[in-house]
Formats: C-alpha cells, structure tokens, sequence
C-alpha cells in the first residue's frame, strides 16, 4: 500500500507541474495564472494543490529543477561513453543542455526569465541550475584535458563558461524574436562552438582520434 501511495503521489506531482507550464506558457503567463487555475486543470482540490506546493513559485522552480535534472542526466551518461572526437563530445553535451527546450513553448522560459527579474529567491535557483550545467561542461574539459585534447595552458572551468556563454546568447536570439525558431538557432550554436574549439583543442587532434567517433 505504501508503494502505491508513493507512485500515485509522483503521478499527481507529474500531473501538477504538465498543468502549471500549460498556463504559464499561456497569455496569462505566470504572473495570471492563479493557484486554482491550476488545481482546476490538474483537476485537483486547491487544498490538495497547497499539500503538495505551497506557492506557485515553488511550482515554476519544480519545473525548473526537473528540465534541469533530466539534462544533467543525459550529459552524465555521455561523459561515462565519451566519444573519441573531443569536438563531437563538446557538441554533444551542448545538444543535451538544448535538449530541455524543445520540450515547452517559448512562452514558459519567458517567464521563467521575468521571474527571475523580479524575485531574487528565484534568480539563485535558476543560476544555479546554470552553473550546474557550466560544472558539467567543466568536467567533460577535464576528461578531455587528462588525455591530452586540450592545448597546453586552457583552464577547463574558464573555457567551460565561453562555451556555456555562447549557448546562452542563441538561446536568447530564440526567447526574444518569435521570427526565430528553436531549429533556427542550433547551426548557428554549432559554428559558435566550433570557433571556440578551434581555440581549445589542441592541434591536429582529428589525425589521431578520428573525425566521427
């Protein structure tokens, strides 16, 4: 009985957080959408709904730290089968911190952003979820640096940030314009990344790893 309790609580958590980014990617965004708003579509009791988050920016965060989770994972486990070509692992693990937000309309990272402007509480959780991802970049550098790909000299944790950098500036040129779609900005990324490498990895790397591997 215990087991099924836990499981139709994480289904009923599921449940909330898929109702909540449908509003808040809505007109009404974040700030409109009211706490039995979102009981109502997740077809809950509000005081159901307060058992499980007590505010909405609790449920906002929920999201967050899940989409965060679900990426670190998946860049985890490309670090455990790193590929032979440190060009394609670096490009890997940033495909996997784009990967998150072709899951939402762009209208629920809006908000995630504007709240972020306005509540301080929430703008720590949301760095923290990049730093997150710019320590797993650093990491994959390190392993890359110990077999020798990197040029004499790189710092992995300064070279992780320019790399973290130049995904965050497309993934803005995406939340800003709605002429511009997620797709769009992804060869952009890729020739970004690309310049960095140039700079990072040591010389003639290809001859000895192997250009697809």
């Amino acid at each position: 009985m215990a087991g099924l309790r836990q499981r139709q609580a994480l289904e009923r958590d599921a449940h909330i957080l898929w109702a909540a980014q449908a509003l808040f990617a809505r007109k009404k965004g974040y700030r409109g959408t009211s706490m039995q708003e979102i009981a109502n579509r997740a077809q809950l009791a509000v005081g159901t709904l307060y058992n499980y988050y007590p505010s909405k920016s609790k449920i906002l965060l929920a999201i967050v730290a899940r989409d965060t989770d679900e990426g670190l994972r998946a860049g985890e486990t490309l670090l455990k089968r790193l590929p032979r070509n440190p060009a394609r692992a670096v490009e890997s693990l940033i495909e996997q911190a784009v990967a998150p937000y072709a899951k939402h309309d762009r209208g629920l990272w809006r908000e995630l952003v504007a709240a972020a402007m306005t509540d301080p509480a929430f703008a720590r959780v949301l760095f923290g979820s990049d730093l997150r991802q710019i320590a797993l970049l650093a990491t994959l550098l390190r392993a890359l640096d110990a077999r020798g790909d990197l040029r004499p000299g790189v710092d992995p944790g300064q070279a992780a940030i320019v790399l973290y950098s130049a995904f965050f500036t497309w993934f803005f040129a995406y939340l800003t314009d709605d002429g511009v779609e997620l797709a769009d900005v992804r060869e952009p990324l890729r020739q970004s990344v690309q310049l960095v490498l140039r700079v990072l990895l040591a010389p003639d790397l290809t001859k000895h790893r192997g250009e697809s591997s």
